[in-house]
């Protein structure tokens, strides 16, 4: 038997499916309807299955195509565990729609809060991001903390010299090790007179180089 004769969607309307097609454009509980179907459907997996096999770029099959298209980049993948995933997290969002059909709240995924406000995100669910702006804004700001001290921090890089002014240490840009200045050819345009790459890494490169010439020849 064919899997589609066991669809949940047979004998449903074909619009519901495909969101945005009418005069009304798609609402956010257009989604959340489908979501509620296609999340009982026992056949969902060989549905997914079977819009990425084809490449259908436009309705739902088990998802929406948002989310179709962020499993399209990472496919091969579980289907099954991935669809489950999916479900789950969209259950735990619990979203509540006006009258017209559109997003009022639902639960934020990083604060467990249920707020209203959330950015646009087209690769998410019903076109909307699953964390909250408030959260957002302290991300970035967090972001922005981490930015500035780094800045304040002295770079790991940074050579150490002597009271006469000499080179004690310094860190291979290479290997990334701090080793003392007789470990570095001299280089007299360098940070200590020195080369940037440790004698290591400089002999080790010029190995590498070496047998990519034996082998051209």
């Amino acid at each position: 038997m064919d899997w589609r004769n066991r669809a949940s969607c047979i004998g449903l309307p074909s619009n519901l499916f495909f969101p945005g097609n009418g005069n009304n454009g798609s609402t956010d509980k257009q989604y959340w309807d489908t979501h509620l179907i296609c999340r009982e459907c026992p056949v969902n997996v060989e549905c997914l299955q079977d819009s990425l096999n084809n490449d259908y770029e436009y309705g739902v099959y088990a998802v929406p195509e948002r989310v179709r298209r962020r499993f399209k980049a990472k496919y091969p993948i579980n289907l099954h565990k991935t669809l489950t995933e999916t479900y789950k997290t969209i259950d735990i969002i619990a979203a509540e729609f006006d009258l017209k059909g559109k997003l009022v709240r639902k639960r934020c995924l990083r604060c467990n809060r249920r707020t209203k406000g959330y950015p646009n995100d087209n690769e998410n669910w019903g076109g909307k991001s699953h964390i909250c702006v408030s959260c957002h804004i302290e991300i970035q700001n967090n972001k922005q903390a981490d930015k500035l001290l780094d800045r304040e921090k002295p770079s790991k890089s940074m050579p150490e010299f002597d009271s006469h002014g000499q080179l004690v240490t310094k860190r291979c840009t290479k290997c990334w090790e701090r080793k003392i200045a007789n470990e570095f050819s001299r280089r007299p345009q360098g940070i200590g007179g020195k080369t940037s790459w440790c004698k290591a890494c400089t002999r080790k490169n010029l190995e590498i180089w070496q047998e990519k010439q034996k082998k051209q020849v």
